[in-house]
């Protein structure tokens, strides 16, 4: 069975060291009942339970667990369109001038312990530039060429291995064993909401200049290194 995770939006943190075989990302909640929007074999699953992926900085692990039930695969394999297309901070900021993750701000962390990573929905967007005191739009538009607008993050699950979200206290937040039988593929879309644009983009960064950046109406894209 092929699982394929879709993230509209997210902060991709940094590795934090050359060994470091997993991949952190910050996401928030959205406003409505749900975060996680579950397709099986293109259909949306029904009933579609009320996932939340909680507040509180908590970590949610994803796991591909082999057959035997306990061993987690790893590592993470993000491909060059992942490299090449994320949006990095510098399409916005001077290299001076770019702001670092605060890690702590987010809602909850998404640690990925294996996974191909690959860019989708690829295209141009622009950004508003707006005053860190105010809010106020400054008049500057800047534009960014080629910049993933989702990552696709996909599994691929041989008979007996399992996909897995795992919140605090081994609280199960999506297993692929909820997949009805025969289900040739399953997709998780990770949702998000223009609301958001304002915590991903100001509060969930350490500006260093007194502006930060707004994308235009679609969700937020992703934020590289």
């Amino acid at each position: 069975m092929r699982v394929t995770i879709v993230l509209l939006t997210g902060g991709f943190f940094p590795p934090e060291r050359n060994d470091q075989t997993f991949l952190d990302v910050g996401y928030f909640e959205t406003p409505g009942p749900t975060d996680i929007e579950v397709s099986e074999d293109g259909q949306i699953a029904q009933p579609q339970p009320h996932r939340k992926l909680g507040r509180g900085n908590k970590r949610i692990d994803v796991q591909h667990i082999e057959n035997d039930g306990v061993t987690v695969k790893k590592p993470v394999n993000p491909s060059d369109s992942f490299k090449n297309d994320i949006l990095k901070k510098d399409k916005l900021y001077a290299a001076a001038d770019a702001p670092a993750f605060i890690k702590t701000a987010y809602d909850c962390v998404l640690r990925f312990h294996s996974g191909d990573f690959s860019s989708a929905d690829v295209r141009d967007r622009s950004f508003t530039q707006h005053s860190l005191s105010d809010d106020s739009l400054t008049g500057i538009v800047v534009s960014t060429e080629n910049i993933a607008n989702e990552i696709h993050v996909d599994y691929d699950l041989a008979d007996g291995e399992t996909l897995r979200l795992q919140g605090p206290g081994g609280n199960e937040i999506w297993s692929s064993s909820s997949v009805g039988t025969g289900t040739k593929s399953v997709v998780l879309r990770f949702l998000t909401d223009d609301l958001l644009n304002p915590v991903y983009h100001k509060q969930a960064l350490a500006h260093k200049v007194q502006h930060y950046y707004l994308p235009n109406s679609d969700p937020p894209p992703m934020n590289g290194p």
